[in-house]
This record gives structure tokens, C-alpha cells and sequence, in this order.
């Protein structure tokens, strides 16, 4: 009895040290903490940013140039700013109005984001989520959206992966996507992005920032009730009773 308690508990143990449960990657972000810098200095937080310049708008087409990245700013003209959300500090989201390609009718993707270098040992199913404010209506052809992306610095930083969620309307926001082994060394970003040209209004106000590994939840069988008990939960139940088993047995062999 005491080697299966044992083993029952080995398992329980590897289970929850199992390689995704121990995934690198676990980012929150809900702005309360910064001290508004100067305008034009960085916001911090290890946010950044970049800009892609496309020709004509709203068709961004043909790409023409990028620039950055750079430690995103705190501003009132140029890719973001903390702002007063309806629950207190939160991300402003908007276009470079500093660049003169909106005069030009030319089109402007501004990104601000995380980036982090993917590894092996981070492989698992991840979910972005985040609150979006609407602090006013976007011009017309404005495009607002939070995304996903993996780039392939072999490749010339080409895109593995996109996924976004647009953000024109508010509310609460997920994209979750699966990152296996073979996403290692490769740059992984998560953030906003705002398309935009001749000065239209595009802010959009984001909180509540969190990418981490999405809860498993096992399948339902549809012919039983109740809720379904993750593995891990079931794998330490066992070993709970096994260990209650165990007592209960030496408490009789001393009686």
C-alpha cells in the first residue's frame, strides 16, 4: 500500500511539473503602476513600438518602408500614451500623427507591443486577453485590432504566424493560439495596432493586459453531469484518497 501511495503521488507530482505547466511565458499588465513620464519619454514596462508605411489609404498598398522598434512613448501625437480608463490607468493605442505620411494620404501601421525570443521549453497554447475602451468613433477606414505574431528572423523576420481580434468596438478581448516546438528561436509578439492616415482619429484605450497559457479543459462526455475535473486535479485526488487508504490501513494493523 505505501509503494502505491508513492507512485500515485510521483504522478501527481509530474503531472503538475509537467513542461507546459512550467512554460516561461505568464505577462500581466494593468497599467496601475506607472508614474506618467514627460511627454515624448518612454512609458516603460518593456512596451515597444514600430511603424510600417504603406502607399495610399486605405488600400496600404505597396509596403514602402518601417521603422523603429523603439521603447514606446508616452505622448499625445505618437503611438501611445497612459491614460484615465473607466477603472483607472490604462494604454492609449493610437497613430504617429508626428509623421508627415498622413499629410502625404499614405497609409501608417503603428504597433505597440511585447516581444519576447520563443524557446522550446515555452511550447503550449496561449491566450491573449485584454479590455478595450472606446474613447471616441474612428475616422473613416481607421483600423484598430489586438494581434498575435511569430517572426522568422531566418527568413528575414517573415510572418509564421498572425492572428488579431479586431478592437473597433469594446469590450473583452482573447485570441489563443498553439506554439509548439518548432516555434524555437523565433520572435514572438503580442500587442495593438492601428492603421490609419490624414490625421483621422484612431485611439483606442486597452487594459487589463494578460498572455499566459490557456487553462486545459478536458473534453465533456455529453452522457454524464456535472463538470469536468481537469487531470491534474484527478491525478492528486487519487493519490489524496490513496494516502487516506494508506492511514486508515496502518490505524488497523496497530489496533
Amino acid at each position: 500500500m505505501k509503494q502505491l501511495v508513492k507512485n500515485i503521488l510521483v504522478l501527481a507530482a509530474m503531472a503538475l511539473l509537467s513542461s507546459s505547466a512550467f512554460a516561461q511565458i505568464s505577462f500581466t499588465d494593468d497599467f496601475e503602476s506607472y508614474v506618467t513620464p514627460p511627454d515624448g519619454e518612454a512609458i516603460g514596462g518593456g512596451w515597444t513600438a514600430f511603424a510600417n508605411v504603406f502607399a495610399g489609404f486605405p488600400a496600404c498598398d505597396p509596403y514602402l518602408y518601417g521603422y523603429g522598434p523603439f521603447a514606446t512613448p508616452n505622448s499625445n501625437s505618437a503611438f501611445s500614451g497612459i491614460v484615465i480608463g473607466s477603472s483607472g490607468q490604462a494604454l492609449n493605442v493610437f497613430s504617429n500623427y508626428d509623421d508627415d505620411q498622413h499629410a502625404n494620404g499614405n497609409c501608417l501601421e503603428t504597433s505597440v507591443f511585447q516581444e519576447r525570443v520563443f524557446t522550446a521549453a515555452d511550447a503550449g497554447s496561449y491566450t491573449f486577453r485584454f479590455r478595450t475602451e472606446v474613447p471616441g468613433p474612428l475616422g473613416d477606414g481607421v483600423n484598430t485590432f489586438g494581434f498575435i505574431k511569430l517572426l522568422n528572423p531566418d527568413t528575414g523576420f517573415s510572418l509564421d504566424l498572425f492572428e488579431q481580434v479586431s478592437t473597433i468596438s469594446g469590450g473583452d478581448k482573447t485570441i489563443t493560439v498553439n506554439l509548439d516546438a518548432t516555434a524555437d528561436g523565433k520572435i514572438l509578439q503580442w500587442g495593438f495596432s492601428t492603421v490609419a492616415s490624414n490625421y483621422l482619429p484612431s485611439g483606442r484605450f486597452y487594459d487589463n493586459v494578460s498572455f499566459a497559457l490557456a487553462p486545459v479543459v478536458p473534453p465533456i462526455d455529453p452522457n454524464l453531469e456535472g463538470v469536468p475535473i481537469p487531470l491534474w486535479a484527478f491525478i492528486g485526488m487519487m493519490g489524496l484518497i490513496g494516502l487516506i487508504g494508506g492511514s486508515k490501513l496502518r490505524s488497523r494493523r496497530k489496533a
